[in-house]
């Protein structure tokens, strides 16, 4: 083993994730750490901090990049050791958050694929399954495979309030839920407030809801059934926009880049620009780049993904790629014979193996699935 920053962010990786290192990893990890002040202050800010980095920018990354950057290991000590020298910092974390995406994504490739009994392909792909992790305010990482209360919850509540992280009493403490691909959630905050929570997606929320408003940080999308509290209002934030309310049961979607409010029942307050819109039941809210429209719209459509299924109406390729990228964490390729404008209409449950929705899809169709583990290749019939 080299003390190179690729050997290094496999021992972080391990010592993140509280996994015992060898007598040999410690001593490298010593060595590395005694090289200079630096070092020392990027481990204790991972350490720390680390879990609070905003992992979605690495959604950016293609699978062989992050594959390259774990392989550039391999290559000859004397440039590897220009690389160290030139940006050990940078190297690090990205060598670390590379090595952690790539290991994920072949962990949840290998846990959803699944050998096929029948018909042309050799693998078929499961849904979406009940599960999170939580990054808590004290660094701890905790995995949820339930739905979780984060009142009534012991394990989380002790989990929590361990640690080394010292807090004042009236201080809010936010904690990190994130959803990857072909995960789903179902989180009640502190004020009875139920928050579904699609793939990869990310909710901000504290333990409880002090002073005269309860607010959370949405990245994704979620349906909310806010508990009704005149007094203190709630709002969700998304990156360009906030959301408003008293009571009411709402879905908020930031995937694209025009972000999307649908409400079913009460009433919102959208503001974003410094511009607010009120909106109905049976209306939703777009907002890009500070421009906000009000219309009515599909709530079927709109809440389908909240109640398990896929309902297709009038999309396009690209839209219903997006939704099987999510729900079961494929790498989808369209052909260039793919008319992008065209729509198509159809529905079916969500909760069935990928085999069944893409039959579905070509009965309603005129294209074509070729699926390869989890590579889905969309063709012209």
């Amino acid at each position: 083993m080299d003390t190179n920053p690729f050997d290094i962010a496999d021992i972080l990786v391990k010592k993140f994730k509280m996994i015992p290192v060898s007598e040999e990893e410690a001593l490298f990890l010593e060595i590395w750490l005694n090289r200079s002040v630096k070092n020392q202050a990027l481990f204790n800010k991972l350490m720390q901090d680390g879990a609070n980095f905003d992992l979605f920018w690495l959604d950016q990354l293609k699978e062989e990049e992050a594959w390259d950057s774990v392989q550039r290991k391999r290559r000859p000590r004397k440039y590897r050791f220009k690389i160290f020298a030139a940006a050990a910092s940078m190297a690090v974390f990205l060598a670390f958050a590379s090595y952690w995406f790539f290991l994920k994504s072949q962990e949840e490739q290998t846990r959803h694929i699944v050998e096929k009994v029948d018909g042309k392909e050799k693998h078929d792909v499961l849904p979406a399954n009940l599960g999170a992790k939580i990054i808590l305010a004290n660094g701890r990482e905790l995995q949820v495979e339930d739905t979780l209360d984060i009142v009534s919850d012991h394990k989380f509540t002790k989990s929590a309030i361990d640690g080394d992280v010292a807090i004042e009493s009236d201080q809010l403490v936010y904690h990190t839920l994130l959803v990857p691909a072909a995960n789903f959630f179902k989180l009640t905050l502190a004020d009875g407030t139920a928050v579904w929570v699609n793939s990869k997606s990310e909710l901000r929320f504290p333990t409880t809801f002090s002073g005269s408003e309860r607010r959370v940080f949405l990245r994704g999308e979620a349906y909310f059934e806010v508990a009704k509290n005149a007094e203190k209002p709630f709002y969700v934030k998304t990156e360009d926009a906030e959301v408003k309310v008293l009571g009411t049961h709402f879905n908020v979607s930031t995937y694209g880049k025009a972000s999307k409010t649908s409400l079913e029942e009460g009433r919102v307050e959208v503001s974003s620009n410094n511009k607010t819109v009120l909106v109905f039941p049976g209306q939703s809210v777009q907002w890009l780049n500070g421009e906000l429209k009000v219309k009515p719209t599909n709530l079927q459509k709109d809440l389908a993904w909240k109640n398990n299924e896929f309902y297709f109406k009038e999309d396009n390729i690209l839209n219903i790629a997006h939704q099987l990228k999510l729900w079961y964490d494929l790498e989808v390729s369209i052909s260039t014979d793919v008319a992008l404008d065209a729509t198509y209409s159809g529905e079916i449950r969500r909760n069935v193996r990928l085999s069944e929705v893409l039959r579905m899809m070509a009965f309603v169709s005129d294209l074509d699935f070729k699926l390869n583990k989890n590579k889905l290749l969309i063709t012209k019939k």
